[in-house]
């Protein structure tokens, strides 16, 4: 693991040879269309894909190689899109071909949207992460990272912070409202997303300094399941509209036993979860700082702050200097803690806090927080298949649970995101990541805590090959207990072409 570490540092040392291995263009354009094509593959030492490979890729890298990748894409916008105050639609569809042990092709983005002013309405599946967090170096936003194929949803929001008018730019607000659907699984099908978050912007200093907050809300609710029994009366999850209600206004439903579950009773409709996020960005003449907590919940012992002080705090440092040498571009640091999880029951005045929340798992929806086998929060809270194959044993939870999916989730990490930049436009990229993993509440495996080091240095050259494209050239490795122990390289050639 030292060795494996050194080698890492080495790569960040070197002045010559590059943007996130296979990491799709943003949505937003600037000119009409867009096309896109990537090829390429990746090997490793061992069968499981290096973490850093397969996380934050939108479920698109394989669990398993070798494998070759195949990307294409394409993006159309209609209408006066240079002009905000107009309406104009946009398109954009983009599949992934997965050549190798596993092959497979897949769409990580298929959707139409509809855009005036401040405003967007959009169907269909796109890449999208939710919360206050540095997008390009994170280890992962808490509730909704990027690291699953993203859902099938309709969503209407805000583009980005909508300044509220009367407060001559002081106040602006970012908000989404969404209906989704998940994939079938064998133990639930026809179950649906519930989305929404609030954030406000708070502009001082003639724009320099700002201060955010803001929560997203998450909930798995509805379907059917032959699998869970007595969870759900005659099959049932509960679906209907009055469903959905106590859904999106957090209620409990009646003491009906006939159409709910005891379980449905005592919690709420649904798998609910989310974050609530404070942030502080200041801007300088030489750089940007912006600094982010975001705080789990999955109850009300979360929402009352009494699961404190898991959460992910981060920093992100961008460098707004230009000069003529190689200069360092951007580093954040974060740290994620998901170790207290509300303790144990506790009462405070006449209120009852459940504790030992089990992030990301549920009774009801047996795969946890995932979609298409990955988990949709932070790719630190792992499945018991991603673990090595001598833990996929692991004890936790109270002694009559069966197996969860997610068998995970009080982690501590600490991470490094880093970019690196030539004036050839060669960009060094590196991702070091540093966990103790101890199982889940209450019975935990007397393994635990396992460490883990998983690591990513890529380097992202313009080459002139096809009327000029990006060769990108990665190393990753993981090296610990939790995982299986591995050291994989990746090769891949994109073109973009813009009209």
């Amino acid at each position: 693991m030292a060795n494996c570490i050194r080698f890492f540092f080495f790569l960040l040392s070197i002045a010559s040879v590059s943007d996130l291995f296979g990491q799709a263009l943003p949505d937003t354009i600037t000119t009409r269309q867009r096309f896109m094509t990537e090829v390429g593959g990746f090997g490793s030492s061992a069968s499981q894909t290096p973490f850093w490979f397969r996380s934050r890729q939108y479920g698109t890298i394989p669990l398993t190689g070798p494998a070759g990748l195949v990307r294409m894409g394409f993006t159309r916008q209609f209408g006066n899109f240079q002009n905000p105050h107009n309406v104009h639609v946009k398109v954009s569809v983009e599949g992934v071909a997965n050549i190798g042990t596993t092959s497979r092709v897949i769409l990580p983005v298929a959707f139409a949207s509809l855009l005036f002013k401040n405003f967007e309405l959009y169907a269909g599946r796109r890449r999208e992460v939710f919360g206050l967090v540095d997008t390009l170096l994170s280890s992962g936003s808490y509730a909704w990272s990027g690291n699953a194929l993203p859902l099938y949803k309709v969503q209407l929001g805000t583009r980005g912070y909508a300044p509220i008018g009367f407060t001559k730019g002081v106040l602006a607000i970012n908000a989404l409202y969404a209906h989704g659907w998940f994939s079938n699984t064998d133990s639930v099908q026809n179950s649906f997303l519930h989305q929404k978050a609030l954030f406000a912007r708070i502009s001082i200093a003639k724009g320099r300094i700002k201060l955010y907050g803001g929560l997203t809300h998450l909930t798995q609710w509805g379907g059917r399941s032959e699998a869970i029994g007595y969870l759900a009366p005659h099959g049932q999850i509960p679906s209907s509209f009055k469903d959905y209600l106590n859904v999106v206004f957090v209620r409990q439903p009646p003491a009906d036993t006939t159409k709910y579950s005891q379980f449905d009773s005592d919690n709420q409709v649904g798998n609910h979860l989310g974050s609530i996020d404070f942030a502080l960005e200041i801007n300088t003449s030489e750089s940007n700082w912006f600094l982010y907590y975001q705080h789990p919940y999955e109850d009300k012992s979360g929402v009352a702050f009494q699961n404190m002080p898991d959460g992910l705090y981060g920093i992100r440092w961008k460098n707004q200097r230009n000069n003529q040498r190689f200069q360092l571009k951007q580093l954040t640091l974060e740290f994620l803690t998901t170790l207290n999880q509300s303790g144990f029951t506790k009462e405070i005045g006449n209120r009852l806090y459940n504790g030992a929340d089990d992030y990301f798992n549920n009774g009801q929806f047996v795969d946890g927080w995932t979609h298409k086998q990955r988990v949709i929060g932070t790719p630190f809270m792992t499945r018991w298949l991603d673990s090595r194959e001598d833990l996929h044993d692991l004890k936790g939870g109270n002694p009559w649970d069966g197996r969860y999916m997610i068998s995970n989730n009080r982690v501590q990490v600490g991470h490094l995101g880093l970019l690196g930049q030539w004036p050839s436009g060669t960009q060094l990229w590196a991702m070091l990541s540093f966990s103790k993993n101890f199982g889940r509440p209450i019975s935990t495996d007397p393994r635990m805590p396992l460490s883990q080091f998983s690591g990513l240095a890529r380097l992202q050259i313009p080459v002139q090959w096809f009327g000029r494209s990006q060769l990108c050239l990665a190393i990753a490795s993981d090296q610990g207990a939790w995982l299986t122990n591995n050291v994989g390289g990746w090769v891949s050639l994109k073109k973009v072409i813009q009209r």
